[in-house]
């Protein structure tokens, strides 16, 4: 593992761990979560790769729920690891943004349906219950997805600059 790489993922993971704290606890609705803390982890699959981004979305996810007091479920840290895997499979920094937009949505359909089962399963959440929160969790696609690119796209270039900087010193 190379050291830069290393220090590059732990600090996207803090920033994952600190955006998701502040969802949590700013607006805590278990059922329907706002995944904004996934940014750092595709910015981690984009540049670093499936093993960094999946090894930072598990701990990620594991200090926030811990600092949040919340219960840790590894369910839900699969629908964390998504968010790393699919870009780190499927994109590459300089993708088109429709590609980019594409699999962000599958993506979260993907983790929505994770979590979905996770509700189920752990918080013993009624079927009648998950499909009345669907249609929330559903609608926020679009605009989280709008969000989720939009910032991904306006962090490539500097990830990229501090990249080529740090390699070429």
């Amino acid at each position: 593992m190379n050291l830069k790489k290393i220090v590059l993922a732990s600090i996207l993971g803090a920033l994952s761990v600190i955006i998701d704290l502040v969802f949590k606890l700013v607006i805590p609705i278990s059922t329907i979560g706002t995944p904004f803390y996934a940014i750092p982890i595709i910015i981690i699959g984009l540049f670093l790769g499936i093993k960094y981004s999946v090894i930072i979305a598990f701990l990620a996810d594991l200090i926030t729920v811990l600092m949040a007091g919340i219960p840790f479920f590894p369910i839900f840290s699969l629908g964390s690891m998504m968010w790393g895997i699919f870009p780190a499979l499927f994109l590459k920094p300089d993708s088109k943004i429709w590609k980019k937009t594409l699999f962000i949505v599958l993506t979260y359909l993907m983790v929505t349906l994770i979590n979905s089962l996770g509700l189920y399963i752990h918080y013993h959440k009624s079927l009648v219950g998950l499909l009345a929160d669907l249609p929330i969790r559903l609608g926020l696609i679009i605009p989280n997805t709008i969000v989720i690119v939009s910032l991904v796209e306006a962090l490539i270039e500097p990830v990229k600059i501090k990249l080529y900087l740090t390699s070429h010193n």
